[in-house]
């Protein structure tokens, strides 16, 4: 019997099949492709690296080469030399110096001549030598390079021979130091006939000065042939070996005029040689690829294994994505924006809106955020109100009995001092109550508010009888058109007054102090210091001056009983910002200083 719930024709039993046929298909395909690929690839790569690897140290070898030809050429052609060689001079001669000197400067001159230890020219008598120093010798030098047993051989052959090698240095006790001799003779002026000889020695630093900057594969090795020597170039040295490598035949069979690849037999099984020549006739440089082939091909086939279950867990992933993009990230987007909606983000989403069920969800969602966002702007706006309201409330809150004082104060000034001081005290008594009065913002500039504090100690002061002093000061006449909430500053004078001064015993100074300082964002914000001399405020007093409910203190003056230091306080917060608002520092039986901390602020802003 049929498994119905397997043969049926849902979308979703059709999926299954459909991937797994996939799966099953690219796996055999990119297990046998990548295998292929890799093989050749890896054998190529290591190839193409060690070439160019040599290719830039035979390169550079070549380079010194070129120069040690020059000097070379230069002994053989130079007409200074040439006539030498034709006179032969006594030592300390007039030509043996000159020519001395000419040789040793071209010398010096050489850009490589720190791999040309010595140069020798010299006749059948006498000679002339340009080396360094840990190459000086007392020998006589021109008669042992004549004894040496292969010098007849290069000084006939026909052009540079190089076959005899890597030789200690002859004329150097201990044979410490390991050259390449050249040999070359050099003609009389106007003569092909060889009247002396030119002898050099190339050092083996030309070479091994490059190997510490010299990268190989683990596993490879660098040779250089010279004739049939074979040298093996390691830790910066040279060192003649057998060739148990059977590279000599191999290479000296074939003329090499650029790089060539070999597959030689060795002891060790079969390996891949890359061989340059050198500017030295029958040298070259060459170099084995990498004994550690295999081991890196098994590396690299596991992680083409690995690669290849990736690839299945990435097939997965994109059964896991369609199922999401269906069902699972609509609803997450819809979760998402709950979320926001939830911390306040009240902005409509279309990408959770869509032509089917969830995305009308998504859509009722985003209705709901906007009512709810038109209803809190409503609601703010309505504070907002409120606010204003509230404050032109306060300024029609003059209380009775402040102006009842006021009055008595003028009728007791007029029958005690013959009506000398009612013109002050009814003049600033207008000008307070039209500055109360007037106008509904609630910003002034700081100029004005200045002007209702001095009207309003004008009349405390008359009733203090003259005994307190007030002080404005302005370190910068551009704060007094920034903008200050209004009636900010009376109450604050007014608590210095009844709280600082009165139980001080009514005498002493109010200063304001109006200046600029740093803001936190780089500008700068204003400072009003209201400072008084009286009797202070206890430490733990100052802590909740500010929080406290003014309306709660029946200590307090009975004018602007609303606006109290704590209110003023708030208020700043409100209109600024956390960051501004009172800063009280006081000290017992010395003084009190509330310090006013507002943006600059314009009326154009």
């Amino acid at each position: 019997m049929k498994n119905h719930a397997f043969y049926g024709g849902k979308i979703q039993r059709r999926i299954i099949i459909l991937t797994l046929s996939s799966i099953l298909g690219m796996c055999v395909l990119i297990a046998g492709a990548s295998y292929f690929i890799f093989h050749n690839y890896l054998q190529s790569s290591l190839i193409v690296s060690t070439e160019n690897n040599l290719k830039m140290l035979s390169d550079s070898v070549n380079a010194n080469l070129q120069d040690v030809y020059r000097m070379a050429r230069f002994c053989q052609g130079s007409s200074d030399i040439a006539e030498y060689i034709k006179a032969s001079p006594e030592p300390g001669s007039v030509l043996s110096v000159s020519t001395y000197d000419r040789l040793y400067e071209e010398y010096q001159n050489n850009a490589s001549n720190s791999f040309i230890p010595r140069v020798i020219v010299a006749t059948d008598d006498h000679y002339l030598q340009a080396c360094q120093i840990s190459y000086s010798t007392s020998v006589d030098i021109s008669r042992g390079i004549r004894e040496l047993p292969f010098f007849s051989s290069m000084l006939e052959a026909d052009d540079y021979d190089f076959s005899l090698g890597i030789i200690a240095d002859p004329f150097v006790r201990g044979n410490s130091k390991y050259v390449i001799p050249l040999i070359r003779p050099i003609s009389y002026r106007f003569n092909a006939t060889p009247g002396g000889f030119l002898y050099m020695e190339i050092s083996t630093d030309m070479i091994t000065s490059k190997l510490p900057s010299y990268y190989m594969e683990e596993g490879s090795r660098l040779f250089l042939l010279m004739g049939e020597h074979l040298y093996l170039l390691e830790n910066q040295s040279i060192n003649e070996i057998k060739p148990d490598y059977r590279i000599l035949k191999d290479i000296s069979d074939v003329s090499v005029s650029n790089a060539d690849v070999y597959r030689i037999d060795t002891a060790a099984g079969e390996r891949t040689v890359i061989v340059f020549p050198l500017l030295m006739d029958g040298c070259y440089l060459a170099q084995t690829v990498s004994v550690q082939e295999s081991e890196r091909q098994m590396r690299i086939f596991t992680m083409i294994l690995l690669g290849i279950l990736i690839g299945i867990i990435a097939i997965g992933v994109a059964m896991v994505i369609m199922m999401n993009d269906m069902i699972h990230k609509p609803l997450s987007g819809i979760r998402a924006k709950i979320k926001k909606v939830s911390e306040g983000d009240f902005t409509r989403d279309a990408s959770i809106e869509a032509d089917h069920e969830i995305g009308e969800i998504g859509k009722g969602i985003n209705d709901l955020a906007e009512s709810i966002l038109k209803l809190l702007t409503s609601r703010v706006e309505n504070e907002k109100q409120k606010r204003d309201l509230e404050y032109k409330m306060l300024q029609s809150q003059i209380n009775p009995h402040f102006l009842y004082n006021t009055l008595n104060s003028i009728k007791m000034m007029a029958v005690a001092q013959g009506a000398t001081g009612i013109t002050e005290m009814t003049t600033s008594l207008a000008s307070l109550l039209r500055s109360i009065s007037k106008g509904t913002s609630l910003l002034v500039p700081i100029e004005e508010e200045f002007s209702l504090v001095k009207h309003y100690f004008t009349i405390e002061n008359l009733r203090y009888g003259g005994m307190i002093r007030f002080d404005i000061r302005v370190d910068d006449e551009e704060i007094l058109q920034a903008q200050i909430l209004k009636f900010t500053l009376q109450p604050l004078v007014e608590n210095a007054i009844f709280h600082g001064l009165e139980p001080k015993g009514g005498t002493g100074t109010i200063s304001l102090h109006a200046y600029y300082t740093a803001s936190k964002d780089g500008g700068r914000d204003i400072c009003i210091d209201v400072k008084d001399d009286g009797v202070g405020i206890p430490a733990s007093r100052c802590k909740t001056l500010l929080n406290e409910n003014d309306n709660e203190n029946e200590n307090r003056s009975e004018f602007f009983r609303e606006i109290g230091i704590s209110n003023v306080h708030k208020r700043l917060q409100y209109e600024f910002g956390e960051n501004y608002g009172l800063f009280i520092e006081s000290e017992e039986n010395n003084f009190t200083n509330i310090r006013v901390t507002i943006p600059e602020r314009r009326e154009d802003v």
